[in-house]
């Protein structure tokens, strides 16, 4: 019987399209193979039966496996330790094939090792993220209900690094792990949060803290006894900052893509969930569209219109006058660095960002 571990980018894609398999009876797989392949393409096409995905595969060669590449199959070789539990077995109907999938903590070490710090964020947040890809729903993604929605959390990201000490990888994942934030529900959330809250040296505009999908209670009126009502709203993004004088602010900003909230039933639940929100005392709220997404002159626009709102110095900080030479040379350097983030993961789908690293 021949192993094969699903790894890397293929792992964390496995996991966000599919239900965790550690929800139900398959526990993490404490025992690691001494040996474990790379496929040929005949049985590359076999495995991806079982595994649900387009596109080429990443896959994990330990020991003396075989280390075969091809147009499907991108293999990685690793010669240290996994911590117990690293693997998860998934069902398998090839012949004489054992299937495992890296565990999401173990995928994003793993893609801590080859991509940049901002790349390691926004994978690390869709790790921690509550939503599920289906190509069958209503703009491809939904709320991941089964377990404790998440299939990581930050918790169990850092649990898992305490016991994969001398792996690479494992300084940028700690660094990378301080601006997660859980509980996003879609990737286009995930990006949006860092557009506006990363600090300016990684290409944010630094408003403040970041949140996703808080619960928030507000005001619905009186019960027959005549005593008040509330229900929960979750904005997408909650972001909190103090003024200069020590006042603590708060905006909510959700996005509403028109491939689910277009036509008249939605339009009519937006508004009012709108107006909801907008009884909640000094909160401010803001709706971003598709199209505004797709703007980043809009998107700047907006990130100062929060900035003033939440009394808060513009980013990056500066001495003297902005138009000093130097001033103007530091503001245009951040500016190309968050119209890079834009571009790289609030224009682009998250296939499309995992492509264009391949």
């Amino acid at each position: 019987m021949r192993a094969f571990v699903l790894s890397h980018f293929s792992a964390l894609w496995w996991f966000l399209s599919h239900r965790d398999p550690r929800v139900d009876s398959n526990a993490p797989n404490l025992v690691i193979p001494k040996s474990a392949d790379a496929p040929d393409v005949l049985l590359a096409e076999q495995l991806r039966w079982s595994i649900g995905l387009d596109g080429p595969l990443d896959f994990l060669v330990l020991g003396d496996g075989a280390f075969r590449r091809s147009a499907s199959v991108r293999p990685h070789g690793c010669t240290q330790d996994l911590p117990s539990g690293s693997l998860i077995p998934i069902a398998c109907h090839a012949r004489d094939a054992e299937l495992f999938v890296c565990s999401p903590e173990l995928a994003f070490l793993q893609i801590c090792q080859i991509v940049d710090t901002t790349e390691a964020i926004y994978f690390g947040m869709c790790a921690c993220s509550d939503f599920r890809f289906d190509p069958f729903a209503q703009g491809g993604v939904v709320y991941r209900a089964e377990g404790s929605h998440s299939i990581a959390s930050l918790r169990s990201m850092e649990a898992f690094l305490d016991s994969a000490k001398g792996i690479r990888g494992v300084k940028r994942a700690r660094s990378s792990l301080v601006h997660v934030c859980e509980h996003a529900r879609s990737p286009k959330e995930c990006a949006l949060g860092m557009l506006f809250c990363l600090p300016s040296r990684l290409g944010g505009f630094d408003l403040g803290q970041l949140s996703f999908n808080e619960g928030v209670r507000v005001f619905d009126g009186r019960d027959r006894w005549g005593r008040p009502k509330c229900i929960t709203r979750y904005p997408d993004i909650v972001i909190r900052s103090k003024t200069c004088k020590g006042e603590r602010r708060v905006v909510f900003v959700d996005y509403d893509p028109v491939n689910t909230h277009a036509g008249d039933e939605k339009a009519l639940l937006d508004s009012r969930r709108r107006n909801d929100i907008a009884t909640i005392r000094d909160a401010s709220h803001f709706s971003i569209t598709s199209d505004d997404a797709g703007s980043f002159d809009y998107l700047e626009m907006l990130a100062d219109r929060i900035r003033r709102m939440l009394g808060r110095r513009a980013r990056p900080l500066l001495r003297g006058s902005k138009d000093s030479a130097s001033n103007r040379e530091v503001l245009r350097s951040a500016r190309e660095q968050r119209h890079l983030l834009w571009s790289r993961f609030v224009v682009k789908s998250f296939d499309s960002v995992i492509y264009d690293m391949r």
